[in-house]
């Protein structure tokens, strides 16, 4: 089977993008609820990258990305995070799917790629070892 990386429509995938994100959401601290539509038109505007991972036809992986130049430097394109998410049973040969998207944001053009994540040591290992660096931390509040 071919294992590749690849950038795709949002609405061709919407069934496997979503299933995904549906196994994640039950770790969010409110209700989540699936913009479907906003989806589709941010990808069709050009701003939102969805990358799936996949062996064969066997869907591993999602990636939604947000990429604009930067609020804070017009001449540095960044890619922002929404979702990232590998089904567990992948989940020890991931770096392929890090190193794939990589790739592709660079032909894009992008210089910088965030990602915030659960404050959680297997995370924080995995990013680190793909080169990201810790940046911030991200808190909230229920009001």
């Amino acid at each position: 089977m071919k294992q590749d990386i690849r950038q795709v429509s949002f609405a061709e995938y919407q069934g496997d993008i979503t299933a995904m994100m549906l196994d994640m959401l039950h770790l969010e601290p409110q209700p989540v609820d699936i913009p479907t539509q906003r989806y589709i038109e941010l990808d069709e505007m050009g701003v939102l990258k969805p990358f799936m991972w996949f062996d064969g036809d066997v869907a591993k992986g999602v990636a939604l990305l947000f990429v604009s130049p930067s609020l804070r430097n017009q001449g540095i394109v960044d890619a922002s995070t929404d979702v990232m998410w590998v089904k567990p049973e992948y989940r020890g040969n991931s770096q392929a799917f890090i190193d794939g998207i990589k790739e592709q944001l660079k032909q894009m053009g992008v210089d910088y790629w965030y990602i915030s994540s659960r404050d959680s040591h297997p995370i924080d290992r995995f990013l680190t070892k793909n080169n990201f660096e810790p940046l911030e931390r991200l808190y909230f509040c229920q009001l």
